[in-house]
């Protein structure tokens, strides 16, 4: 192939991967954001206080993910620690709502720096709250966290690993780790990474599910959105 073709192919690429990331940006919002206010308005009326608190959470969650979902799709990655305060802030709204809900979020220090693609993360825990939370009585729990493992094709190479746990109900007939937004996920991982990145779905001895985004270790370089340094 000349290097023209390639060209066309990389962008072609790009764009694809690009269109994903809005399409999932679109996902993730409506259903979110019609519940949430439709709490807050609930509150207004026997419980101000809260509904204010679920504003200030809110707030929070749109500042961190606005810059995410601007119309341009420039931003291939970002970094843990911003899909992290996220996460905080999303799962603040959601314990507002459903606060029979507690969770964690837990992410070491060095890995904050890590390089990530948008939204996949929120993706899961929303995923995580809408089929295995929401359905399930009585107390909950989500734990979201980062950390480093052994890879498995390589002795002593490393991955980055994100995970999302839940002891909700479990695969369900809407919960079979086929639905729209992880396959979407999957598309963009393969596209982004080129194979050397994964997202797996797994039952939890303790019941719900463990999902978890597997990818190369690489520094996120804020005048870069492009994977660098692997």
């Amino acid at each position: 192939a000349t290097i023209q073709e390639k060209l066309d192919q990389y962008k072609n690429e790009r764009n694809q991967a690009q269109m994903r990331l809005s399409v999932l940006a679109s996902q993730v919002e409506p259903h979110f954001l019609f519940n949430t206010l439709s709490g807050v308005r609930a509150a207004m009326l026997s419980d101000p206080a809260r509904g204010v608190a679920i504003i200030d959470h809110l707030v929070d969650y749109l500042r961190s993910t606005i810059p995410q979902m601007r119309s341009d799709g420039n931003l291939m990655l970002t970094s843990v620690a911003n899909q992290f305060d996220s996460v905080r802030a999303y799962l603040g709204v959601i314990h507002m709502r459903i606060p029979r809900l507690s969770f964690n979020v837990e992410c070491p220090t060095e890995l904050l720096d890590c390089a990530v693609p948008p939204l996949m993360l929120i993706s899961l825990v929303e995923n995580a709250v809408k089929h295995g939370i929401e359905p399930k009585k009585g107390a909950v729990q989500i734990t979201v966290r980062a950390r480093k493992i052994k890879a498995s094709d390589q002795a002593n190479a490393e991955q980055l690993c994100l995970s999302v746990e839940d002891n909700g109900v479990g695969f369900g007939h809407s919960n079979s780790g086929s639905g729209i937004g992880l396959s979407n996920i999957r598309e963009r991982l393969k596209h982004l990474y080129a194979g050397d990145a994964s997202l797996e779905l797994s039952m939890r001895e303790e019941g719900g599910i463990e999902a978890r985004i597997l990818l190369p270790i690489s520094r996120y370089d804020e005048y870069s959105s492009e994977p660098n340094n692997k």
